[in-house]
């Protein structure tokens, strides 16, 4: 064998390298767009659980008002007297609500028990839904009510009441008529800041 006869290397040439690095590229590009889709597409299904969870949790809690609704009055932390059922167009303090109500008691098994009268009400502040829990129906100056919060990103919440004369109006009561009157029906709707709503209808005056 001659002394100047060629050596034939074991390594990689730089060709291969080259291609081998283009490959793992590649692959870790088209790795990456999975992940990340997968990791929105796990965002979006969260957010559009708790979206839908929230606007259920909100249908269930009015239905359940309005079930157990009673004409029966209230007095205020400054002794004024409170309709059964009052609804309006804002709210002018800490724990006051547009749509308020007056709910019966419960007689229960002996796992719920009896639960008393209440008073409750419904406070759409700053895109957000609340809903405000007196823990007697006759308050006192001290008296202070619990506060959550059914569902956030709200864009506008409307309850309306419908008249004797067969008009939908957002105030309740008439001015001049009984404070524990009941209107034909009321409705609420609720939209939220993703454009989609909901509008609950009940019959009252049966």
């Amino acid at each position: 064998m001659k002394k100047n006869q060629l050596i034939k290397n074991s390594g990689f040439t730089l060709i291969e390298i080259m291609v081998t690095v283009l490959i793992f590229a590649i692959i870790s590009t088209i790795s990456y767009k999975i992940v990340s889709s997968l990791v929105m597409t796990n965002q979006i299904v969260d957010e559009t659980q708790e979206k839908w969870g929230s606007l259920s949790l909100v249908s269930g809690n009015l239905a359940k008002s309005v079930h157990r609704l009673i004409p029966l009055v209230v007095r205020s932390n400054n002794g004024e007297v409170l309709p059964a059922l009052y609804g309006k167009d804002g709210v002018s303090g800490l724990y006051d609500g547009q749509l308020q109500m007056t709910l019966s008691g419960v007689i229960g098994d002996d796992v719920t028990g009896i639960k008393p009268p209440k008073r409750v009400e419904y406070r759409f502040y700053k895109n957000t839904l609340y809903l405000v829990t007196w823990p007697v129906l006759n308050r006192s100056a001290s008296t202070v009510p619990q506060i959550d919060v059914l569902m956030e990103n709200v864009k506008s919440f409307e309850p309306e009441f419908l008249y004797p004369n067969g008009q939908w109006r957002n105030n309740w009561p008439p001015e001049g008529m009984a404070i524990d009157t009941m209107p034909k029906a009321m409705r609420v709707t609720l939209e939220m800041m993703s454009t989609e709503s909901i509008v609950r209808e009940w019959i009252l005056d049966k």
